[in-house]
């Protein structure tokens, strides 16, 4: 069928286009099923969507990812069809089943996934029947495999390191100082990083707080010329296309099974050419993982990065607890800052942590001899290097570091009623509190906790202060606060 194309200029993350309701019929196409649209001698496969009113008979909306990729115009005549159910989403039926997956389905799934021919709902099957079921190594290096082929790839000269945490521990903000030593050493690391998954705040939701995170290739390429680094979204560089797809569904979810997991690492440290890569696997009964589970962990991402070839280690950090003071965007990197300017009041936790990854680094890549590492990084750190280097990355990224903070607009400071010590703190119940009051999406907004556990706290001493951007977020944080009790003294 011909439809006249209209276009409002919307994004909408995935090719989409809306229909008239009496023309959806004509074809027999209902909301979320897929079409093919073809036009300048090139086809996309679109998720559908049905309306009335704003659109004809005989006229499709499509959004701007179809738009730029048959290069359409307004007014346009474009070939609409009802697209056959891939082959794709019976490998997926097969999964849910708990069978094992051959490399041609594993990789059928992840082409289709990148050229949008699964819906989100397919996608989110395929995440779910992954965590039910699981993957054997068999599996997960196909997984891999197949996730590196069908992105960008960048190579860079000179000893290219990378570290990745598997996240979970609020606060754990270690790599913009980890970055910014390594490079200051003359190590080349091009680190790309997601935005939160199931925490408060991602690497990248943190960094873009000051600055840009969303560059092209070419344009990393040239600010690691300049910088040795860069600290930026790896999900607007098309490096594993697949794994963009796949976090956002995870996100939806709360799920992110060990598989992909494995395969989101490895294809992006895999895609960006790095020689020497440390993982972070904090462990405990508040983090992701316990310490059997971060053990095996340990040896697949090892066993893993010696097939792809890969120097990788696998590190077991503690994460009973969160790391630092900040929560939140611009909380986080106000401790990082503190830490990098060498501030008496900077968190030490968070401090030691990234002192001993970056040591970690420095003796993976034979920058420095076994057990010297930690003393070459808190060397550049004390020596001002690291701090002139991160603010070197920040502005080659086109941001600015504040002389000043202010955070959310409205804010509340829970007090202690009487003297004791820190019991316990919730890595999940203080991400999730995070969340509630607006992180990582209002920048400003988060937590900041006075005391860590085993700490004493006097009778009327803050304990935590709660910022948000409104008085609805900031109600629903304290709400959750009161009930879940996530810190207990």
């Amino acid at each position: 069928m011909k439809l006249k194309v209209k276009s409002l200029k919307f994004y909408a993350g995935r090719p989409v286009a809306i229909l008239n309701i009496n023309t959806a019929n004509r074809m027999n196409v209902h909301v979320d099923e897929r079409i093919k649209l073809l036009c300048n001698r090139k086809e996309i496969i679109a998720v559908v969507d049905a309306a009335s009113g704003f659109i004809k008979n005989n006229e499709i909306l499509v959004s701007n990812e179809v738009v730029e990729e048959l290069c359409l115009k307004k007014g346009q005549l474009i070939e609409a069809s009802l697209a056959e159910e891939p082959e794709s989403s019976v490998f997926i039926r097969k999964k849910l089943e708990c069978h094992h997956l051959e490399r041609r389905e594993i990789e059928k799934i992840v082409k289709d996934i990148v050229e949008n021919a699964l819906t989100e709902t397919e996608i989110a099957y395929f995440v779910s029947a992954v965590y039910k079921c699981g993957m054997s190594s068999k599996e997960t290096g196909y997984l891999v495999k197949a996730m590196v082929d069908v992105g960008e790839h960048i190579h860079f000269k000179g000893k290219v390191v990378d570290k990745h945490s598997i996240g979970g521990v609020a606060g754990n903000r270690t790599t913009p100082i980890v970055v910014s030593i390594c490079a200051a050493a003359g190590l080349i690391m091009p680190k790309t990083s997601s935005r939160a998954i199931t925490s408060a705040a991602g690497t990248a939701d943190v960094m873009e707080s000051i600055a840009r995170v969303e560059f092209s290739i070419k344009e990393i390429k040239k600010i690691i010329k300049k910088t040795n680094a860069c600290m930026v979204w790896g999900g607007s560089l098309g490096l594993s296309p697949a794994d963009d797809k796949l976090i956002q569904v995870e996100k939806i979810l709360h799920l992110d099974p060990e598989p992909q997991l494995l395969a989101s690492v490895l294809s992006k440290k895999i895609a960006v050419g790095s020689h020497h890569v440390l993982i972070d696997i904090p462990f405990g009964p508040f983090a992701k993982v316990n310490k059997n589970e971060a053990l095996e962990l340990k040896n697949k991402f090892e066993y893993f990065g010696k097939k792809f070839k890969l120097n990788l280690k696998a590190v077991l950090t503690d994460g009973n607890e969160p790391i630092g003071r900040g929560i939140g965007p611009l909380l986080e990197i106000r401790d990082v800052i503190s830490i990098l300017k060498r501030n008496p009041e900077a968190p030490k936790d968070l401090e030691k942590k990234s002192l001993f990854l970056a040591g970690q680094i420095f003796e993976l890549c034979g920058k420095s001899k076994k057990g010297e590492g930690i003393l070459l990084a808190q060397k550049i750190l004390n020596s001002g290097a690291a701090f002139k280097k991160f603010k070197q990355i920040i502005e080659a990224q086109r941001g600015k570091i504040p002389q000043t903070f202010s955070f959310g607009k409205f804010s509340h400071t829970f007090h202690v009623e009487k003297t004791s010590k820190i019991k316990r703190i919730d890595n999940k119940k203080i991400n999730s509190l995070g969340v509630l009051a607006g992180s990582p999406m209002d920048k400003s907004a988060g937590l900041y906790l006075f005391k860590h556990v085993g700490e004493k706290i006097k009778k009327h001493e803050p304990l935590i202060t709660i910022y948000a951007e409104s008085k609805i977020r900031l109600n629903e944080a304290l709400r959750f606060f009161k009930k879940s009790k996530p810190i207990v003294y």
